[in-house]
């Protein structure tokens, strides 16, 4: 369900700015409506905060392969990591120094290699003899081009360029050079000196290099400094951004309708006002959803799709978790590949009671996931693919012989579950929008998509699964039509009929693909058969091929056993393919029917946003905020 909240207001003197924050992170329970920070403290510690990060990430950089960090955490840990933080940050600007300072090098080098050794300090000594010497490079054939009275002496050139050196007695003035003539002006080194400061560099550079490959091992101590900079950030701004009035301060926030009481008790305790209201229309609290243990398994999906539902729409967990489980078990259609999925979870929940932990609600929900999926492999017979004839006869005893693959209609039955399934699924989301609508004559609307469903489930057996075995009664013709009539006319209904239908005369053509799509919604359910099947498919090409290789008792046993190797690869490399690409299936298809179709018949957005209380920072850094 989703929590009631409400929003809170609590006052307090100017002087209590600084504790106030504090207080009700350690009470935990108000999430503060968002402030902008400002100020020097402010502005350093977003300052301090981007600087860790950027340690942080050079140290992740240079992780050991498989190397778990410790999970050091506290004030002490945190002060630890503020000190290495800082050597990180030391060690990075002197390897950007060095890596500058090497490309310049190896592009000096570059730019002097065809002029040998030379460089300005030789040329500067030249002066001393009473000469200046500049270096100019051009075209060979612009020898002719030069003034005649200029001074010069031919250097080692490649081929079609001239390198020369012209001299300049002292006081005297360059003469004009054509453009051809370009001034070469030596490196401050010689390429020799240049190279071999490049090696001292490099040598540097990989000591450094060294040393942060060391540090990494310690990143765990910056974590607990980040979570301590994020702290502190936190609060101030709060103490920063807090609206105040004269000598009263107050912030505003929501919380749950459970913990007012909480709050009020606090408040009484530190000498603070507060207020409570019902949030209004216009505002979106954030939601907040709480379920029993057995429901709470879906959330990590709900975490790895990144969905929040608004505060004003359905909690879905309870049917999402139901149908999600069968659309699993009917996408993977295979208990072999359950029983691997329920071994591997029960594995996993076991390890953690025997470490005396709360198995997490992940490997819960793959167990059920798992479970489910055996039994639908059970009942249509279905085991790695293989075929019915060769399963052991307590395995096809189990089975139902309308789906298990025997019946001559077996697919069709199937076809016909999933509609079935569709149906039901999509009844249930407008018998709630009944439920929400009711009394207000609205509620007719919901009533008429339900008809709309019932006709549209008759034409979807007709035009997909079998015309004479499914043929259109007149009772969903007459659904179609008194469904699509009430939709029309109660759609928009807003208390009077003219405007309602002129409104609805405005949208008749959203109204009318509506109702078409309400057989689109139905068939897309087909897609529970058609993945399944794909799947078995799979399955029973890598058998035949594995029984193609090892076929009949080899004339040599040696020749056996090697085909029986190759036999085994490639049966455990194809269907652990399949598997994984049932997964993904199951993420797209399995999903995409919760929160599509389903939730598009709810009229839900999933456009709202967690509840995220202020409260003490523990997950990775501890109470280490700097306060």
């Amino acid at each position: 369900m989703i929590v009631p909240m409400k929003k809170c207001y609590i006052v307090a003197l100017e002087s209590e700015r600084h504790e106030l924050p504090k207080s009700l992170r350690k009470l935990g329970i108000v999430h503060i409506q968002e402030i902008t920070g400002s100020g020097e403290t402010y502005s350093a510690l977003e300052r301090d905060l981007a600087l860790a990060r950027n340690a942080r990430g050079a140290l992740a950089a240079r992780l050991p392969p498989k190397f778990k960090p410790a999970q050091r955490k506290g004030h002490e840990a945190a002060e630890q990591g503020r000190q290495l933080a800082e050597k990180v940050l030391d060690l990075l600007e002197e390897i950007d120094t060095i890596e500058d300072r090497l490309a310049y090098l190896e592009k000096e080098c570059e730019r002097a290699a065809s002029w040998g050794e030379v460089s300005k300090s030789m040329l500067e000594e030249a002066e001393a003899s009473g000469f200046r010497i500049h270096l100019f490079e051009a075209p060979a054939k612009a020898a002719g081009d030069a003034p005649a009275e200029l001074v010069h002496i031919p250097l080692a050139a490649p081929k079609g360029k001239l390198h020369w050196a012209v001299l300049i007695p002292k006081g005297g003035i360059l003469p004009a050079l054509p453009p051809s003539f370009a001034e070469f002006v030596p490196p401050e080194q010689t390429p020799a000196a240049m190279r071999q400061t490049m090696v001292q560099l490099s040598a540097r550079h990989a000591e450094l290099e060294r040393t942060l490959a060391d540090a990494s091992r310690d990143i765990d101590l910056l974590d607990a400094y980040l979570a301590s900079l994020e702290s502190s950030l936190v609060l101030e701004r709060l103490r920063s951004g807090m609206p105040g009035e004269g000598t009263f301060c107050y912030l505003a926030g929501y919380i749950p309708e459970p913990a007012v009481q909480k709050l009020r008790t606090a408040a009484s305790e530190h000498g603070w006002a507060v207020a409570f209201e019902d949030p209004s229309a216009e505002e979106l609290p954030p939601t907040l959803v709480d379920n029993p243990p057995a429901v709470r398994i879906i959330e990590p999906v709900f975490e790895f799709l990144g969905t929040v539902p608004n505060y004003r729409e359905y909690d879905i967990s309870f049917w999402f978790l139901l149908f999600f489980s069968l659309f699993f078990a009917m996408i993977f259609g295979d208990g072999g590949y359950g029983t691997l999925i329920l071994g591997g979870s029960l594995a996993a929940i076991l390890g953690r009671l025997r470490k005396k932990q709360v198995p997490g609600n992940a490997e819960i929900l793959f167990a059920l996931l798992g479970a489910v999926t055996v039994i639908w492999g059970a009942l249509t017979a279905s085991w790695f693919g293989i075929a019915y004839d060769r399963l052991p006869a307590f395995l096809q005893n189990i089975s139902i012989p309308l789906i298990n693959g025997q019946h001559p209609d077996s697919e069709s039955n199937i076809k016909v579950f999933c509609f079935i399934i569709g149906l039901v699924q999509l009844s249930i989301a407008h018998f709630k929008n009944i439920r929400r609508d009711y009394p207000d004559l609205k509620f007719l609307s919901q009533v008429g998509s339900l008809l709309l469903l019932a006709g549209m489930f008759n034409a979807a057996l007709n035009l997909v699964i079998d015309s004479q075995r499914f043929p259109i009664r007149s009772w969903a013709l007459g659904s179609i039509g008194a469904g699509f009539l009430l939709v029309f006319v109660f759609g928009n209904w807003n208390g009077k009929l003219g405007s309602s239908l002129i409104e609805s005369l405005k949208g008749f053509i959203p109204t009318f693909l509506g109702t078409v799509s309400v057989f689109a919604d139905i068939v897309s359910y087909i897609r529970l058969w058609a993945v399944g099947l794909a799947g078995l498919a799979i399955s029973q090409t890598v058998n035949g091929m594995a029984g193609s290789i090892v076929g009949g008792v080899a004339a040599f046993a040696i020749g056996f056993i090697l085909k029986l190797l190759i036999a085994i690869v490639l049966l455990v490399v194809s269907h652990s393919l399949n598997f994984v690409l049932t997964v993904l299936s199951v993420v797209v298809h399995g999903i995409r029917l919760n929160m599509l179709e389903f939730s598009g018949h709810l009229g839900m957005e999933w456009s709202g946003y967690k509840y995220e209380p202020l409260k003490e920072a523990d997950s990775i850094g501890g109470n280490t905020a700097i306060n």
